[in-house]
């Protein structure tokens, strides 16, 4: 059924969907009331589509004549072009003109005043990156890496040959938009804040005067980042821990990765980084050094009898002289996205080639799961066994957001902070025997009976 200009309006969703209006024209909307024209169309024999304007910027009529002129030029035409292709081919060829014109009307600038002055008294923003790499992110953890990649691939050769007082939050905004449209949303966010950083550290040293970046929001491009919750529940952990992860084929180092987490409530990469002489099983203590600790400070996590247990089962094989969890190389500790992708590829009905023949064996009733949520998992059965949340958050190694309490009280809580790994250990044991949680079931049946 043909589209109309009030059902438009009216039309919500709670889901994004696509209506069609006919010959080869969809109205996308959104959940968030955001409506969006396509046109669908096939051409050497492979159907594909093409987006138009927003609605109401373009109307329904606006919408209808271009999609009929697209597909009439579709089927007309003797060389058959692809409109997307086009369109693209069109848009390069504007960012091109256009960066050629900037380039022309600089150079035509330079003629004029002294060009050894002039170029000694700009700074480009490659020139500022260098600075700023150098100065700052040369600093980080990884020492840049990555953020090297990331702008070596998308900023610097859009921007880096621009004067850094010159580019324009357009440029900016052009930059961001390519590499949303790309699917890489959350690169793009993270490539905005990074950028404003860049900017801010120019400013901060006194080398330029403003930034593009302000008014630019993260949501324009990286939409609202949405915060992972999931929790195992209790009997969820009871078939974990007692029939999938025996049944499963994930390596019994994987395995025992997965009850120590749980009972330690450790980050996945705070774990796969750890080396022999951090752990102590006899005083049953694991010293998690700064620099692998997401914070930047040193914790202690005591071992409960349970994760005394799970360190034993993970010790059955010591492939490595330093490193409990060694790459391939037996250079250094394993990438700490490994667990994380042994764990997923056993949770999917598409199984990929040359990864687990298990695809379903660690799938739970409650979804998806990964690593850190075993974190939260502990966490939530903390408070569960009544544990104070300030003693939780010791536990977790959580920096105080509160700048009071943060400047004031530095107690260690050491002790309360051993009772409530011993407790959590305790809740573990009995979730991993069948036995042990049968009786409890008829202890507490008959105690209110």
């Amino acid at each position: 059924m043909a589209l109309s200009d009030i059902g438009i309006r009216k039309y919500k969703t709670e889901k994004r969907v696509f209506l069609s209006d006919g010959n080869g024209l969809y109205l996308e909307v959104t959940k968030t009331g955001l409506k969006r024209w396509w046109v669908r169309y096939k051409i050497e024999g492979k159907t594909k589509r093409l987006s138009l304007k927003y609605y109401t910027e373009m109307s329904l009529v606006e919408a209808r004549l271009e999609a009929v002129k697209i597909i009439t030029e579709l089927k007309t035409s003797d060389e058959r072009i692809d409109p997307k292709e086009e369109i693209e081919r069109k848009r390069l060829e504007k960012i091109a003109k256009a960066e050629n014109d900037a380039r022309q009307a600089e150079i035509e600038r330079l003629k004029i005043e002294s060009e050894e002055a002039y170029l000694k008294s700009r700074l480009t923003f490659q020139g500022l990156y260098d600075r700023w790499l150098k100065a700052v992110v040369k600093n980080h953890k990884d020492q840049g890496i990555e953020m090297e990649r990331a702008f070596g691939k998308d900023v610097l050769p859009f921007i880096g040959h621009l004067y850094a007082e010159e580019v324009t939050r357009q440029q900016i905004s052009i930059l961001l938009t390519n590499i949303t449209e790309r699917g890489s949303k959350v690169m793009a966010g993270r490539t905005l804040t990074n950028i404003r950083q860049c900017f801010g550290y120019g400013i901060g040293i006194g080398l330029i005067e403003h930034d593009p970046t302000s008014h630019l929001k993260k949501s324009a491009f990286a939409g609202k980042a949405k915060m992972r919750d999931r929790v195992l529940s209790e009997d969820e952990l009871t078939h974990l821990l007692q029939i999938a992860l025996i049944e499963s084929k994930l390596a019994f180092k994987g395995k025992a990765a997965i009850k120590i987490i749980l009972s330690t409530a450790v980050r996945v990469g705070e774990l796969l980084k750890a080396k022999h002489e951090h752990i102590d099983l006899t005083a049953r203590r694991w010293v998690i050094p700064a620099e692998n600790a997401k914070n930047g400070k040193e914790h202690l996590v005591h071992l409960s009898d349970y994760a005394v247990q799970a360190f034993e089962e993970l010790f059955q094989l010591v492939e490595h002289d330093i490193w409990l969890f060694t790459d391939r190389s037996k250079q250094n500790h394993v990438c700490v996205k490994t667990l994380t992708k042994q764990i997923g590829d056993r949770q999917t009905t598409s199984p990929q080639s040359n990864r687990a023949s298990d695809t379903t064996t660690l799938m739970l009733s409650g979804g998806k799961w990964t690593p850190h949520d075993l974190r939260r998992t502990a966490a939530t059965l903390m408070g569960g066994l009544k544990i104070p949340p300030y003693v939780i958050e010791k536990c977790l190694n959580h920096t105080e957001e509160n700048r009071m309490i943060q400047t004031y009280q530095h107690a260690p809580l050491y002790e309360e902070r051993q009772q409530a790994f011993n407790a959590l250990g305790r809740k573990l044991s009995l979730l991993s025997d069948p036995e042990a949680l049968e009786n409890e079931t008829l202890i507490k049946f008959n105690k209110y009976r």
